[in-house]
């Protein structure tokens, strides 16, 4: 009860401090700025393509999977 009270407190004093701080973009600037180029880093390199890639063949595959189990537990 305690731990839900304080995660409360927590979002309810970080949504507070978004709305109402003036400085609000000042603080979030350089956090936005080194992502957005770690984002543009990651996609033009192809290592981090490939292993994307092989994730969303992997997703892909247990997906498929899934479907084939769900089809033949609704036959039997």
């Amino acid at each position: 009860m305690i731990g839900k009270l304080i995660l409360t407190a927590v979002i309810i004093g970080s949504g507070a401090f978004m709305l109402l701080s003036d400085n609000f973009e000042e603080f979030i600037a350089p956090y936005a700025g080194a992502t957005a180029s770690d984002i543009e880093n990651m996609k033009n390199d192809p290592v981090i393509q490939t292993k994307f890639n092989q994730m969303l063949e992997i997703i892909y595959q247990n997906f498929t999977g899934i479907k084939y189990s769900l089809t033949d537990f609704f036959r039997s």
